[in-house]
């Protein structure tokens, strides 16, 4: 089943505030304990790389990146393809039967991101992802 992560389990230290995703027991800096907290399923790409010849058991080719999610946790998850992507491409965590994704954020799902955390009514957000939207669907296929 999937779904899309809007919050992703995570833990903090209370020492120095380093935040770790997936959680930890103890700070990997620090030994102490960490305590449980949730960061945005949503980041941007620090690095990639296509695995062409993966690992047992998964299929190739192997998309691999390290996402530094909102909150400061850097999260390693597979994605579905990496064309396209680049550095700083913001992207959503997916979970897939208890595996991470990452997947491109389009420019509807920024636009409403961007909204939602500027504070701004869910129907503005809508109606400037809409706009976008129209905007995509009238300029037609490339070269007309």
């Amino acid at each position: 089943m999937k779904t899309v992560e809007t919050r992703i389990p995570a833990s903090r230290c209370p020492r120095c505030q380093a935040v770790v995703a997936p959680p930890a027991s103890y700070c990997p800096w620090h030994p102490v304990a960490m305590t449980p907290t949730t960061v945005a399923g949503v980041g941007e790409i620090v690095s990639f790389t296509v695995l062409h010849s993966a690992p047992e058991g998964f299929r190739s080719p192997l998309n691999i990146a390290i996402v530094e999610l909102e909150g400061g946790a850097r999260f390693v998850c597979h994605g579905d393809e990496t064309r396209g992507l680049k550095i700083g491409s913001s992207v959503a965590i997916e979970a897939i039967d208890d595996v991470y994704y990452f997947s491109h954020l389009g420019a509807l799902e920024r636009a409403r991101l961007f909204w939602r955390r500027a504070g701004h009514a869910g129907d503005r957000a809508n109606a400037i992802a809409r706009s976008l939207a129209k905007r995509v669907w009238n300029r037609g296929p490339r070269g007309s």
